[in-house]
């Protein structure tokens, strides 16, 4: 009996230590990005975005200038919109959290101004490198990414386990379902992607086989960035989508019209975003391919919508309006390409992502004072959905 009880101990003993994380790495999310910090090459703290769509470690250019980062001879990567050729660097050094070092690192060294601001400057992206390495757990409720032993992991009661793919990107592929109408329902693969901010985006064929444009109205068109490569999608809001056993209603989904890159392909549907994933504190285990899910307190979170059209940016501590969609709130207040947002409802020193929030939420104008050409003025904005 002895034996027996020595040997349920260490059966337990055994399966605390698997689940025991190497390191926790705290988060926040940022302009729909995941931040965590880390280190390269014993550099200073920087900002680094885990994304489950990153097949390759990112390290921007201002970093590698600062920390000096040697780069020798390009490496062409697949984007979302299409091939992009960047400088690569090699024999570099990860430090994550206090302990973990992770030597041997290659970095693509590219410009990545366009993903972060001067709140929220991102320096690094990584993800598959990590993935392929720990199973990783995302805890959406306590900001908490936990790295653990690939070997013996166990998942903790309440999660499902769903099945994944890995190929041919090297990225979680899964099984979703856009019920397009009551009786129009199209199911296909779909890429996990935490590091696209929005909910879902849905491939340049699926689009057009099926005709999304024209079923899925109102929608506007909205110009984006992804790597070095531009597009313009049309948003819309879809009438349900179905993914690892749940269903979401009236989700905001962007329609992509590129013909270059991931989503001009047809052996995915789309990419699945940061928008709907956060909902789920999730495990990825690429040895056993499956992803462990269970619902958080962000579940019925409301989407976050574009109600103003205004695209901004924080540049040295400076609010400017990049774009205006047409047709949208901002338009119809007559906001222009340059103008400064000096306060919104007398709120000063907003940050980019404090801003988006608010319009979102917004049910009421809102009393922004701009600066235009040197000239102070009270512009007044009613957000609204166009979709």
């Amino acid at each position: 009996m002895r034996t027996l009880i020595l040997a349920v101990c260490l059966l337990a003993g055994g399966t605390l230590w698997a689940n025991e994380p190497i390191v926790s790495l705290p988060f926040e999310i940022h302009l729909g990005h995941i931040y965590i910090k880390g280190q390269i090459n014993d550099g200073r703290s920087i900002n680094i975005v885990f994304d489950t769509g990153a097949a390759a470690n990112l390290a921007s250019e201002a970093v590698a200038d600062e920390i000096g980062i040697t780069t020798a001879g390009t490496q062409t990567v697949m984007g979302a919109s299409g091939p992009v050729s960047i400088k690569s660097s090699t024999d570099n050094l990860l430090i994550l959290g206090e302990e973990l070092r992770l030597k041997n690192q290659r970095f693509l060294v590219m410009n990545l101004d366009h993903l972060g601001d001067s709140d929220y400057p991102l320096d690094a992206v990584i993800g598959a490198n990590i993935l392929n390495r720990y199973t990783v757990e995302m805890d959406f409720e306590k900001g908490l990414i936990n790295l653990f032993p690939r070997n013996e992991f166990t998942a903790p009661e309440g999660y499902e386990a769903h099945s994944i793919s890995l190929v041919p990107f090297n990225v979680p592929i899964i099984e979703c379902s856009l019920i397009v109408s009551g009786d129009e329902t199209i199911t296909g693969p779909y890429l996990v992607d935490t590091g696209a901010a929005l909910a879902l985006r849905i491939n340049t064929p699926t689009v057009n086989e099926n005709e999304l444009v024209e079923k899925i109205t109102p929608n506007y068109e909205l110009s984006g960035r992804a790597l070095n490569n531009s597009s313009i999608d049309k948003v819309g809001r879809l009438k349900s989508f179905k993914v690892l056993g749940e269903s979401f209603e009236g989700v905001p989904i962007r329609m992509a019209n590129v013909t270059t890159g991931v989503s001009s392909m047809s052996n995915v549907n789309g990419i699945l975003g940061l928008e709907i994933l956060k909902r789920f504190n999730t495990i990825y285990d690429y040895k056993k391919k499956v992803m462990y899910i269970k619902r958080n307190s962000l579940f019925d979170a409301p989407y976050r919508e574009n109600k103003s059209g205004l695209k901004l940016k924080k540049e040295n501590g400076t609010l400017t309006v990049e774009s205006v969609t047409a047709e949208s709130a901002a338009e119809k207040a007559k906001i222009k390409v340059g103008d400064i947002i000096l306060s919104v409802d007398g709120k000063e020193g907003m940050t980019n992502d404090q801003c988006k929030n608010y319009f979102s939420n917004a049910d009421k104008v809102i009393e922004l004072q701009i600066l235009r050409n040197g000239k102070e003025m009270t512009i007044s904005l009613k957000p609204f959905s166009m979709i």
